[in-house]
């Protein structure tokens, strides 16, 4: 049994990771009763108030449901009409046949403009770091990326090696930090003079853009990110 460890991600959250994956694992199948709190105090040695909060969670996502006077179950696998598959950028690059790389571009810290302490909840002037990084496949371009964050949230970026790096994974496994909910967009577009210049087209070749708020425990943003993908070799995969 996997144990929660004492350390920097709160207890709370250790639990709905562990519970999570034993749901995906298929230890527990769609329809099937669930642990009930008591259970999963006296399993994993925790209070009742650490596990309330685990099953609101797992609750809100949608993957167990409470049923009053009956308990908990577990949810079908919910699907949206259309949605977007948005996978790991070497993963997918290497499922294609090709050899992702990454080139940092400019990493640097810098006075939040109004806008980049909007979006990540600070006050504007109030320190930030600014990471652009270029992502290729067989050394060709095939996105421009463009990460902020607060200063203060993980000032160690500034001195890690992001070229062979996922900084996502980096935030969460070394320096855990918790990333539970992302808020994206997508658009297609035409690129920008300095976009095609870094992605080797001409200027206003079609071109996919995506923006995302990464957010941590209690709300609170973590990384701003905005990228574009050429049109030309790039594409997403939706399902119906």
């Amino acid at each position: 049994m996997v144990q929660i460890e004492q350390g920097v991600v709160p207890r709370y959250y250790q639990l709905k990771e562990i519970l999570e994956k034993r749901i995906q694992s298929g230890e527990f199948q769609p329809g099937d009763k669930f642990l009930t709190d008591d259970e999963l105090c006296q399993e994993y040695g925790l209070s009742r108030g650490t596990v309330r909060r685990s099953m609101e969670m797992l609750t809100g996502s949608g993957l167990l449901r409470r049923e009053q006077g009956r308990g908990t179950f577990v949810n079908l696998p919910q699907q949206s009409p259309l949605f977007f598959h948005l996978s790991n950028f070497n993963e997918e690059m290497k499922m294609m046949g090709w050899q992702p790389s990454t080139r940092v571009i400019k990493l640097r810290t810098f006075p939040a403009s109004m806008d980049i302490a909007r979006h990540l909840q600070i006050s504007a002037g109030e320190k930030a770091i600014e990471i652009i990084r270029l992502r290729l496949a067989d050394e060709k371009p095939i996105a421009y990326e463009t990460r902020y964050l607060s200063y203060k949230t993980c000032p160690q970026l500034l001195e890690e090696n992001l070229e062979h790096q996922s900084i996502h994974s980096l935030l969460i496994d070394k320096y855990a930090i918790p990333l539970v909910r992302v808020c994206c967009t997508i658009e297609a577009r035409a690129l920008s003079e300095k976009e095609a210049k870094f992605l080797q087209v001409e200027s206003g070749s079609p071109g996919f853009a995506i923006e995302r708020v990464t957010y941590s425990t209690g709300e609170k943003p973590i990384t701003w990110y905005r990228t574009v993908y050429r049109g030309d070799v790039y594409r997403f995969s939706a399902e119906f």
